[in-house]
């Protein structure tokens, strides 16, 4: 890397440093705001302890603005250089458009990896112990969560299990007065462990039903069951103190009612995609999910474009304020298409990938074509 591309580069990563700095304050004065009034008066908890369940949630409010964060930090960085002539000199010694993008382009394509591998696993962890540290504020007593209902669903080669309990403990992997209901594949179907396949769409068969009053996840895999009846198809009624039996389920499955806002990190997207599938359940936001964080890199490739295009006619026409406002409104444009086409991918009302990449590769697109006509012509 040149003397140049280094000095650019290094302007770039101060910007967006800059721009993280200033949202995720905005950010958090907002949300601790929000949960003083609502946290703080059904816990009544200290304003230091909010401060830290804010700071928990923080990165996973952040990590829905990367992208605004990309574009104003690009914006303010060229906007720096573009005020003290910096860009006139470059263009003037012969260096074009292409040529001093390349290295914010290079910055803003490690910033997509870095945080779609690293960032994100860590936003789930922090949302999940935000999760945990808010149900012990706020709901202190355990008979208040026996009120809890869960419901989940297992597969299997063979079939289907779904279970209905109270979840008495989250801490425990305790259900109580829980129901297991066995569903068989007609002539033992063996299932297509891939993962297009769609095992929702199988027609199963009821073959029996488990109650039992206390039902214990264990670490090993293994269900423990105390005081259960058994209602089979085939060998009628029967009753036992204690029984067990394998699971593929884990701790995390009894606390996923409690955590509707939380995404499992980047590296246990595909294993969780394959196994919500084959415990018959659509992993359609589980797939747009995954496909929104490989795309981050590009996204954020898009919002450079944008910056780099309004820094650029600035040079040459003036009128910086209402240019910057412009691009501040096309970033938001494109933030807002890009929901609308999530949304439309997660109704499966168009393919995913497709719902997915079509804004910020047609975005790219428009601005290198943008790029070229102010640069050429």
């Amino acid at each position: 890397m040149s003397l140049i591309d280094r000095y650019i580069a290094t302007r770039i990563i101060r910007g967006i440093v800059m721009a993280f700095i200033i949202v995720t304050a905005v950010i958090m004065l907002v949300d601790f705001v929000e949960a003083t009034r609502n946290i703080g008066e059904d816990g009544d908890l200290s304003l230091l302890t909010i401060l830290g369940l804010t700071a928990l949630k923080a990165p996973t409010l952040i990590e829905e603005t990367i992208p605004f964060v990309v574009l104003f930090g690009v914006m303010g960085a060229l906007y720096g250089l573009n005020k003290r002539s910096e860009l006139i000199v470059l263009r003037a010694s012969g260096l074009s458009a292409w040529r001093f993008l390349w290295p914010a382009v290079k910055v803003t394509t490690l910033l997509g990896i870095i945080w779609a591998a690293i960032f994100n696993p860590l936003a789930s962890k922090s949302i999940e112990r935000y999760q945990t540290l808010l149900t012990g504020y706020t709901l202190p007593d355990l008979t208040a969560q026996k009120a809890n209902q869960i419901w989940l669903r297992e597969g299997s080669e063979i079939g289907q299990i779904v279970i209905r309990g109270n979840l008495s403990d989250p801490r425990a992997n305790v259900l109580e007065n829980a129901t297991f209901y066995y569903y068989d594949y007609p002539d033992a179907l063996q299932l297509d462990h891939s993962i297009g396949n769609d095992t929702a769409a199988l027609q199963t068969v009821f073959s029996k039903r488990i109650d039992a009053e206390r039902a214990t996840l264990l670490n090993s895999g293994y269900w423990q069951l105390e005081n259960l009846t058994e209602n089979n198809q085939n060998n009628g009624f029967s009753r036992d103190m204690f029984a067990s039996f394998p699971t593929s389920l884990g701790p995390s499955d009894l606390q996923d009612h409690r955590r509707l806002n939380m995404r499992p990190p980047f590296w246990e997207l595909f294993s969780e995609i394959r196994r919500t599938e084959e415990a018959g359940f659509s992993a359609v936001s589980l797939r747009m999910q995954f496909h929104r964080l490989l795309c981050l890199p590009l996204a954020l490739i898009a919002m450079t474009v944008i910056a780099a295009g309004v820094s650029m006619h600035s040079t040459r026409a003036g009128g910086t304020l209402p240019l910057m406002l412009s691009g501040a409104a096309l970033g938001f444009s494109v933030y807002f298409l890009n929901n609308i086409m999530n949304a439309f991918g997660e109704a499966q009302s168009m393919p995913i990938v497709l719902a997915a990449w079509s804004v910020p590769v047609l975005v790219l697109i428009c601005g290198i074509a943008y790029l070229s006509k102010i640069e050429d012509g």
